[in-house]
């Protein structure tokens, strides 16, 4: 044991990080899980490179096209960088545990955050919040080293430039990353001893950077109609019935998932004695970053609705807290191993059920998991049909499937169209109400002007509504795959004489 407590703190960190990541990467190597819809959009997405998505700024689609260009377009690796991204979240964490306090602190930060159960479970698909949580870490880490480099002229441009750059790079991985702001407006607030940052002319490069990084990203939004602006206004749903303390409790209650039940704790109670004016230095800078994330969208919880995942930039520094906390001076051992035995503990079953899966199927896995599996079936049916239609663009009626077809049948389907002797059939979707709801909607709906005989692939259970219009209606298939109790449906129709869009009820076509 006393060998053991003589091997470094950042080598022990490095251990902790650097298995997990390799036991993922293999996990998602083995596993036979499909690409759920939203995983396959972000990779068609990757397929045409822009500054910007209908729902979400440009990083994901990034990470992903490099990824693939240095792997291949198997589904791990398209989902190869969501553990590694967590690895460089983990260190970054690490750093910033040992500039708050000492090296021993940062290393439990970084296991702490390499055994979350969320972390666990994100690591096994590709997401926008991966990438987002490696800017936010980051950023904390640099903020809070430029910070401490007032009279270290050479540090605090090195560290204003990573700050910089990591918002900039984070605002591009999902705009949530503007919390990050709030959180340093309210450390600043708090903080007198910090606010010479304000002052001092050498801190505008921390704006100028994330502004610039931005820059494309708005200029994109502009020549779209703020898509991606409008999209958030959507998802805050605060149009209809207000004020559901159920909701919020639910929210709340989750929270406890996705952080831990025992980590959720401590950094409950260390709000508390934030509060009451006990907490640290330290604390006070972690917790000007996490409290943001949280009140906001536990508010958003009380008054309409909120994902569990919502407020995960409330958890990086939050990991740090609970570190802190476990490594004070004269505090038991066991609490260390109790906070993070047994999220390693179910972090590993989950792990090993990914990896067997499907030769292993666990029931309640199997009831949870099968959304992520049939759509690789599907094509197959799909297939011949387009084999022996090859001349005739594809019409979808919705995003998911639109998506998972174009990533399974990547061979034979493309957005758009293809470059001569590519020798894919253009994909086109059919957009009901005449209004951008997604981004295929956004840049590929169909407006007769494509061609005017199609294979339409309808995943509506009533089709009808697509079917009149157009004037000739050929039914080709009905297909079904059915895979641990949850089944899809397509129905195959050859289509043409393209009548127009749809008049809504009111007689006003939209």
């Amino acid at each position: 044991m006393a060998e053991i407590r003589r091997i470094p703190p950042l080598r022990l960190a490095l251990a902790w990080v650097l298995g997990l990541t390799l036991l993922r990467l293999a996990g998602l190597a083995m596993t036979g899980l499909e690409l759920h819809g939203d995983e396959a959009q972000y990779w068609s997405w990757a397929q045409r490179l822009d500054f910007g998505y209908f729902t979400k700024p440009p990083l994901i689609a990034w990470v992903i096209a490099a990824t693939t260009a240095a792997c291949s377009n198997a589904e791990a690796c398209v989902r190869a960088s969501s553990p590694l991204l967590h690895a460089a979240t983990a260190m970054a964490l690490y750093g910033l545990g040992a500039a708050l306090r000492d090296a021993r602190a940062g290393m439990w930060a970084a296991v702490l955050w390499i055994t979350l159960p969320s972390v666990a479970f994100s690591s096994l698909i590709v997401s926008t919040d991966v990438p987002l949580l490696a800017c936010w870490a980051l950023a904390a880490l640099a903020l809070r080293r430029a910070l401490d480099s007032r009279a270290d002229a050479n540090g605090f441009w090195t560290w204003a430039t990573v700050a910089g750059v990591a918002l900039g790079l984070g605002l591009l991985a999902k705009y949530a990353m503007a919390y990050a702001v709030a959180g340093l407006a309210l450390h600043l607030l708090l903080t007198p001893a910090d606010r010479w940052i304000l002052r001092d002319p050498r801190a505008l490069l921390i704006p100028a950077l994330a502004a610039a990084i931005l820059a494309p990203n708005i200029a994109w939004n502009a020549a779209h109609q703020f898509a991606t602006v409008g999209h958030l206004g959507d998802n805050a749903n605060l149009k209809g019935d207000l004020f559901s303390p159920r909701h919020m409790v639910e929210f709340l209650g989750q929270q406890f998932g996705v952080f831990g039940p025992v980590p959720f704790a401590i950094l409950a109670w260390r709000m508390v004695a934030w509060m009451h004016g006990r907490a640290s230095p330290a604390e006070r800078y972690l917790l000007a970053f996490a409290l943001p994330p949280l009140a906001v969208v536990t508010v958003q919880a009380f008054l309409s609705r909120a994902n569990a995942n919502w407020a995960v930039t409330a958890y990086p520094t939050a990991a740090v807290l609970v570190a802190l906390w476990l490594t004070d001076p004269g505090r038991a051992r066991a609490w260390r191993l109790w906070t993070v035995g047994p999220h390693l503990a179910a972090g590993l079953a989950f792990l090993a059920v990914i990896a067997a899966w499907p030769a292993v199927a666990p029931p309640l896995a199997s009831k949870a998991l099968a959304r992520l599996t049939g759509w690789e079936a599907m094509a197959k049916q799909v297939r011949p049909i387009l084999d022996r239609n090859l001349t005739l663009p594809v019409l979808m009626s919705d995003r998911m499937t639109m998506a998972a077809l174009l990533y399974y049948l990547r061979d034979r389907l493309t957005e758009g169209v293809p470059t001569a002797g590519d020798g894919r059939m253009p994909v086109w979707i059919f957009d009901w109400n005449q209004r951008p709801e997604n981004h295929y909607e956004l840049l590929d709906a169909y407006d007769g002007s494509q061609g005017d005989e199609l294979i339409f692939l309808a995943d509506w259970d009533d089709p009808r509504p697509i079917l009149e219009r157009f004037e000739r209606v050929d039914p080709i298939a009905a297909l079904s795959v059915t895979s641990f109790g949850r089944s899809k449906r397509l129905t195959v129709w050859h289509v043409a004489g393209y009548r127009g869009p749809i008049v809504l009820d009111t007689g006003v076509q939209k």
